[in-house]
C-alpha cells in the first residue's frame, strides 16, 4: 500500500470528527436568576449579560427562558454583575455572589475520556490496513 494513499485515508478520517456532536448531562449545581416585571409576569425571551467581576468580557450571553430564568453555572466563587434588557427600554443590573463552581474542566477528566474515540478510530483504520496488506501480499504469492 502507498504511503500518500495511508496519509489521504488518515486525513478522511478526520475531517469525519468535524461533523460529530457530543453531549452531557451534569447535575452540577447551578445558580437561577428569575426575573419578573412589577406585576410578576415574566422577563420573557429578553438579553443578558454575566460578568466577573472587573471584567471586561463577558462569562456568559444569552436569552433568559419563557419564565424569565437565566441559568449560570458559575466556573469559580465570587462576585458576578449581571445586566439585563429589553428593547422597550426596560432593564436591571445588579451583581450577585456564587459559592464555588462543582462543574470539573476538561482538563480534568482523564486522558481515555477526553480522546477515546480517537485513539479507538486510529486503531480501527490501521487494522483494516493490516488486514488489507495481507490480503494483497497473499494474492500476489
Amino acid at each position: 500500500m502507498s504511503t500518500p494513499l495511508l496519509l489521504l485515508l488518515c486525513l478522511c478520517a478526520t475531517s469525519a470528527l468535524a461533523h460529530e456532536l457530543h453531549h452531557e448531562v451534569s447535575q452540577a449545581q447551578a445558580v437561577v436568576i428569575r426575573l419578573t416585571y412589577g406585576d410578576d409576569t415574566p422577563f420573557a425571551f429578553e438579553a443578558y449579560e454575566i460578568y466577573p467581576e472587573g471584567g471586561k468580557l463577558p462569562a456568559q450571553v444569552g436569552r433568559t427562558d419563557a419564565q424569565g430564568r437565566v441559568a449560570f453555572l458559575p466556573p469559580q466563587a465570587g462576585r458576578w454583575r449581571v445586566k439585563t434588557w429589553s428593547e422597550d427600554g426596560h432593564g436591571l443590573e445588579f451583581t450577585l455572589e456564587t459559592g464555588v463552581g462543582t462543574t470539573p474542566a476538561a482538563e480534568d477528566r482523564p486522558l481515555y475520556e477526553r480522546h477515546g474515540r480517537i485513539v479507538a478510530g486510529v486503531a480501527l483504520i490501521l487494522g483494516l490496513f493490516g488486514v488489507l496488506n495481507l490480503y494483497l501480499k497473499r494474492k500476489k504469492s
